[in-house]
């Protein structure tokens, strides 16, 4: 994935004269992720010295290196604007997106998919000892239902294609075994069934679907993982801290029902934030600084280590403090509205450009606070995100030149 932004980027560096209108965009989002990321840069700085001595890697380097997305997401606004939207190379996509979706079903049923790979609790797919397939689902087919549109309009031509896409993901991602992402994906669709008026039918037919398959396969019990996805779906289940002994939390207090290793996570974060409330730490403290060569520096009762804090909002605080934390939210907060905005437009029966709507949708989940999520300054997980602001800011610029041309 990053090696195709990487190419995009060279083309858009060595093509692209005017880079004002693009860094200068009017939410200002391109600013607010430079701050973001400078922010986590001069945290870094500012801990060099412990964070030096806690690991050998240079974290000075990784951070800078974060500018890189945004290089990756103005490449993306400049790509769309440049190409003309090829249905051939779309359905090649999409060719290749099945083979995706077969290899885990296979997994699924068989447990071993086509690789070799096996099935333990969860279905990994192509990605071996790593479990990021639901998590890979959720973020694609957001994309591929934005390109779809871009690409078929509201073609009916292709109704069955898109049906198939979407019940198949929406089947396998649930027996997928990760929560956060079933959760995530069915956010998605139900807050686009809601919001996007004309996604309602085929989004109704997938919700059909989906719910008469999955009962079959649970009926049946043909699925090679059934038993531990009981487990991971049980509020009760060993996953959750109702099971721990925590004096502070009442049978009423629901911060009982978080999975136990994520609230130790937001644990260890609060205590170093004692440290440096406004800046935080630097990239990679909660790993270094919790589980680093130094050992553990921030000791607390029923304190998770990790790699990260498995939030993107808990990981800005450790990595950036409250400043970066604030500017992250303020992203979010900017999405949110227009969403309050698309609502308010049901009702009044305001024109919006559907497919820009669905862009809107998209990074509104994809910034989704409340969830469990991965790392925020990892490759495959920035570069959807690159992909998704970059698509919104194409899609944004051409819904306001449009507007322009017909206000002139």
């Amino acid at each position: 994935m990053e090696f195709l932004l990487i190419i995009i980027s060279i083309y858009t560096i060595s093509s692209l004269k005017n880079w004002k209108k693009y860094f200068f965009d009017k939410e200002y989002l391109i600013f607010l992720l430079f701050f973001y990321y400078f922010f986590i840069c001069f945290s870094t700085f500012i801990n060099l010295e412990i964070l030096t001595k806690a690991t050998d890697s240079n974290l000075l380097l990784k951070s800078l290196l974060n500018f890189r997305f945004i290089v990756y997401i103005l490449s993306i606004w400049y790509i769309f604007e440049q190409i003309k939207f090829n249905k051939t190379y779309f359905l090649f996509i999409i060719g290749i997106y099945f083979l995706f979706l077969l290899d885990g079903y296979i997994q699924f049923f068989y447990g071993q998919n086509v690789l070799g790979y096996t099935l333990t609790s969860r279905i990994s797919g192509i990605f071996g000892d790593k479990y990021y397939f639901g998590s890979y689902i959720q973020k694609i087919v957001p994309i591929i239902l934005i390109l779809w549109f871009l690409i078929f309009k509201n073609n009916k031509k292709y109704f069955l294609l898109l049906l198939s896409i979407i019940s198949l993901s929406s089947i396998i991602i649930i027996f997928s075994g990760d929560r956060a992402a079933s959760i995530l994906f069915y956010f998605f669709l139900i807050t686009a069934f809601l919001f996007l008026p004309y996604l309602r039918k085929i989004l109704l037919f997938n919700f059909i679907i989906t719910l008469l398959i999955t009962f079959l396969i649970f009926s049946t019990g043909i699925g090679k993982n059934l038993s531990s996805l009981k487990n991971r779906y049980n509020i009760n289940s060993q996953y959750n801290i109702i099971n721990m002994s925590i004096k502070d939390l009442d049978d009423s207090s629901f911060l009982k029902y978080i999975p136990r290793d994520h609230y130790g996570h937001f644990l260890v974060v609060k205590e170093m934030l004692k440290d440096n409330l406004f800046f935080g730490k630097g990239i990679k403290s909660f790993r270094v600084l919790c589980r680093g060569k130094l050992g553990n520096l921030y000791l607390v009762p029923n304190g998770v280590c990790s790699t990260h804090p498995h939030n993107y909002y808990l990981q800005s605080l450790s990595a950036g403090g409250l400043i970066a934390f604030i500017l992250l939210t303020v992203i979010f907060l900017i999405f949110f509205i227009k969403m309050i905005k698309i609502f308010i437009g049901l009702f009044r029966y305001k024109q919006f450009d559907n497919t820009l709507n669905l862009a809107v949708v998209t990074v509104f989940i994809y910034f989704w606070p409340l969830i469990p999520t991965g790392n925020f300054f990892s490759n495959w997980i920035a570069g959807f995100k690159c992909y998704v602001l970059g698509m919104y800011l194409f899609l944004d610029s051409r819904f306001k030149n449009k507007n322009n041309i017909l206000t002139k």
